[in-house]
């Protein structure tokens, strides 16, 4: 009978193993961990309805728990006899205005001048245009942009205000549409009026930017001693996304104090669910993997910065309080607002930093980074399709680093040829470190063999290397585009079908390009080729495990990404096929050192 290769029997045990975790997480993990988050959230909920009994004094001067999933109703200063003076409304009855433009459509209420929804036309999921915020009641309390008065021993939340719209042209009834085109300004005004002034709340909105600015101004009666202003965003930001996890898990809270930014996410608050930072503020913003939610003064200003997170629904808001502008009897303060994609141009065009919060990784990449995505969208203008874009950034990357690829590629093949003679030298000196050291890199300079020359030439691609996977993962271009055939959003997992099952840790779905990269790194792998540019052996098995392992990490990456590792691997194939054809036959020549001069001299004189 023939024997097994050691090779094959490694792939069988690693299978097997695989076999073993998957029915141990599906059959007894899965459900056990399930249960712990039921216990978790029941104790969460219990914990929020043991704090409603001892509710702290908000900034806005309002009673409010700890949040959880559900807050019970919040109690401030509107229902003293101060606030009394101001009409109030509910939430189901008060009117809404719609402003539309090419861009959005953003709805206010009158109850509070709120923005209780924001939809981008342009931008679709499932076909319908992206909304940005949640439905229903918001588990803050506010909505976007609520507002609030601040004195130093009284404070006045304008939550409940029943407001009266109008725009230059006259009153705005209920369901009323204000329409906004071109780069000239719509104002659309929210009015109070009670026995001591009045309250009124502004928005400037543009037909051509996704930002807009708002303006709150009230009579210095209503509030007297009010210092600061301060707004709310509400219940943050909605997952957009049809992959829930992979958005949920991009959801951040920053904000840039001077140079020093600051960012959260929802999984970094605990039992803790409220942080605050101090300082002068450039701008405070919300995000999630496509889109974001700003808000900035016009120029820099000393703020207060109130960051509110719940780990286990993925909730993040922020509320920032900035100081008012006293004159003619009237308080005023505004701000820049910016709802719209996560797009660096439009973001830089701002000019106020909001780029930053792209994702381009570390700092010493971004400027990798910046260039990959601007030699993207250059091409794209020629070549309208992202699909063949990513296939010629790929292409012309492999021919930048040809002769770094070829390097290394020739010192793995070098090393290979090496190893019979390295392992007779550990044989032979494996109780001696010391001497094996020194045999071994003899045998190093007589080959004349690099032994990090394998990996120095991917060290220096690395950058190049991340800089394409951040901007292959979140970039909003690729949102929506589609390729060729079954590849419609290469944002996505590309879908070819759907299985009858659910499989552990590849899903409900087929996907054929995360097979052909697998199907590729195997045939580099039979070459002697390694992913990692590694040039010491490899255990049993592991260039066989190693494209099993990548394709299950890659099976729900987006099917951008994945196009793009599949040309550069394919391009390796095909570069290293050519490497090993050139040099095969070819033996390491190893060139013994030449004795000294001076030892020469020595012995002749000895003769």
């Amino acid at each position: 009978m023939k024997r097994m290769s050691t090779e094959r029997r490694a792939l069988i045990a690693f299978v097997a193993s695989m076999v073993l975790f998957l029915a141990y997480d599906a059959l007894y993990l899965g459900p056990k961990m399930k249960a712990q988050r039921a216990r978790r959230e029941a104790a969460v909920l219990a914990q929020a309805g043991q704090d409603s009994n001892h509710a702290r004094v908000d900034t806005l001067g309002a009673t409010r728990t700890p949040p959880a999933f559900t807050t019970p109703a919040r109690h401030d200063t509107l229902g003293s006899a101060a606030a009394a003076r101001f009409a109030s409304v509910d939430s189901s009855t008060a009117a809404t205005i719609v402003v539309a433009s090419p861009l959005y459509e953003i709805t206010l209420s009158a109850r509070g001048a709120e923005i209780v929804s924001a939809t981008l036309l342009r931008y679709l999921t499932d076909g319908r245009p992206v909304s940005l915020l949640p439905p229903g009641d918001s588990w803050s309390g506010d909505r976007l942009l609520g507002a609030g008065l601040r004195g130093e021993h009284d404070a006045l939340s304008l939550r409940d205000v029943a407001f009266e719209a109008s725009t230059a042209a006259g009153a705005l009834p209920d369901g009323a549409r204000v329409v906004v085109s071109g780069d000239q300004p719509t104002e659309v005004v929210f009015r109070a009026a009670g026995p001591n002034g009045t309250i009124e709340r502004s928005y400037r909105f543009f037909g051509d930017r996704y930002d807009f600015e708002t303006t709150l101004r009230a009579s210095e009666s209503v509030l007297p001693g009010a210092t600061s202003v301060t707004w709310s965003l509400g219940p943050g930001l909605t997952s957009t996304e049809k992959n829930t996890k992979t958005d949920q898990a991009a959801f951040r809270a920053s904000v840039l104090l001077g140079e020093e930014l600051h960012q959260k996410r929802p999984a970094a608050f605990g039992r803790d669910h409220v942080e605050t930072v101090n300082g002068t503020l450039n701008w405070g913003s919300l995000q999630t993997k496509y889109f974001l939610a700003a808000l900035f003064p016009r120029t820099p200003t000393r703020a207060e910065v109130e960051i509110t997170g719940i780990k286990a629904s993925h909730h993040i808001s922020e509320d920032v309080t900035l100081p008012v502008t006293t004159a003619g009897g009237d308080v005023t303060q505004s701000v820049r607002v910016y709802l719209g994609p996560l797009d660096y141009d439009l973001l830089k065009g701002l000019g106020v930093g909001l780029e930053r919060n792209v994702t381009f990784g570390w700092q010493f990449i971004r400027p990798v980074c910046t260039a990959v995505l601007w030699a993207m969208t250059t091409t794209y203008k020629a070549i309208p399709n992202y699909g063949l874009v990513i296939i010629l950034i790929s292409v012309l990357a492999k021919v930048l680093f040809y002769r770094l690829t070829h390097k290394s590629f020739k010192s793995m093949k070098e090393m290979q040829d090496l190893q019979p003679r390295l392992q007779a030298l550990k044989v032979k000196y494996g109780s001696d470190k010391r001497r094996l050291s020194e045999e071994t890199m003899k045998l190093y300079k007589e080959a004349g063999v690099n032994p990090l020359g394998g990996c120095l030439p991917m060290l220096l691609q690395m950058p190049v290397f991340i800089a394409l996977y951040n901007v292959l993962s979140f970039n909003i271009a690729l949102r929506g585009a589609p390729f060729v055939g079954w590849i419609n959003d290469l944002s996505q997992q590309d879908v070819l079908f759907k299985l009858p099952i659910t499989l552990p840790l590849i899903g409900g779905d087929f996907s054929l390009l995360p097979l052909l990269m697998g199907g590729a790194m195997f045939a580099q792998s039979k070459l002697g080729g390694s992913p990692t540019g590694s040039t010491s052996p490899m255990p049993p098995g592991y260039t066989t495990m190693l494209p099993i392992v990548f394709t299950v990490l890659f099976y729900k990456m987006p099917s951008g990404l994945v196009i793009y590792w599949i040309i550069n691997t394919a391009l390796s194939v095909v570069q290293q096929y050519y490497i090993v054809r050139d040099t095969r036959g070819e033996k390491l020549t190893v060139v013994e050192d030449a004795p000294k001069k001076r030892g020469r001299a020595r012995n002749a004189k000895k003769a």
